[in-house]
Parts: structure tokens; sequence; C-alpha cells
């Protein structure tokens, strides 16, 4: 067998035994009428990303790892804490395993903005989004302290979905 041969079928085994990692996105869009920064974190990150200040209408991007454990999101707007989101709405996920993932609104440190979630064209296995448009919205769509949901989380059983959150949803 030739050198070249032996290297090719050696490079396709360990490309078939290596783990693809593939990553999400989550699309944040401000439709308050005040300028708003997303803000991220997850898998054990102390300190957040951030995207630009976003003003009414503004939309930015994200991208997370396939593996985004305890993952949260929030729109800073000066009223909560930028480094963890504490007095914010807060958009949370996990995407734990490749093709289960779940995500909620949550309203137990606070709230400052409406949010709601979707999946980015609501592929099949995947349940509806959810909205909170208030600081009193039921823990049918949100988290609430100390610790109520009923029904709050959306769950997704596709691979590298990605994710919509919007603040201040019509």
């Amino acid at each position: 067998m030739q050198l070249p041969t032996i290297l090719t079928l050696g490079l396709a085994a360990l490309l078939s035994s290596t783990e693809v990692l593939a990553t999400h996105q989550i699309r944040f869009t401000n439709k308050c009428q005040r300028t708003i920064t997303p803000k991220w974190k997850g898998n054990g990150e102390t300190k957040p990303q951030a995207g630009p200040a976003l003003k009414t209408g503004g939309k930015y991007t994200a991208t997370v790892a396939e593996k985004w454990v305890a993952g949260r999101a929030w729109g800073a707007d000066g009223s909560c804490s930028a480094n963890d989101g504490a007095k914010c709405t807060l958009f949370e996920c996990t995407f734990s395993n490749v093709g289960f993932n779940q995500c909620n609104i949550s309203r137990v440190s606070g709230y400052n903005v409406p949010m709601a979630f979707a999946w980015v064209g609501e592929p099949a296995g995947c349940q509806g989004g959810k909205r909170c448009m208030s600081s009193s919205c039921p823990n049918t769509v949100a988290w609430l302290p100390p610790d109520s949901c009923n029904g709050c989380l959306s769950q997704c059983n596709k691979a590298g979905v990605d994710m919509y959150v919007t603040f201040c949803p019509n």
C-alpha cells in the first residue's frame, strides 16, 4: 500500500471518530424604546460577554457552544447587574447534550424588560417559545421566585438549533 493511501485512510478514520462541535446562535432584537445591551454567559464563566448597545430596532447575533450549560442572557439597561444579570429579566438555556435543549425566561432574580424567545424556524421536535410581558407574568411563561415553574420550560430535541431573544416584544 502506498504511503499517501495509508495517510488518507488514517485521516478518514480520525475524522469519523472525532465529535463535531456545533454552535448555537442567539439572535437578539431590541424593540424597547431605550437602548439595551445584550449580555450572556454560561459554562461557569464569571464574566459575561456583551454585544453592542442596541437602539430601538437594533439586532445582534451571538454564538455559543453546542454544549452551553446553565447559560443566561439578559438585556442590560443600567437597572441591573452588569456581571450576572441580577435584577434583570433572564433568558436561561442549557444546550447540554447534542439534540436536547431546554430554555426558559426567569424572574427569579428580578425583572427589567419584557422578553420573549423562540426557536429559529420552529423546527419539528421543538416546543413553542415563551413571552413574559410584565413583572407579574405567570409561572406558565417564566420561572418565578423562589422556585416556581408550571410549564415555563420549552424543550427542543434538535442539534444546532438557534434562538431568537427579543427585548420588549410586541
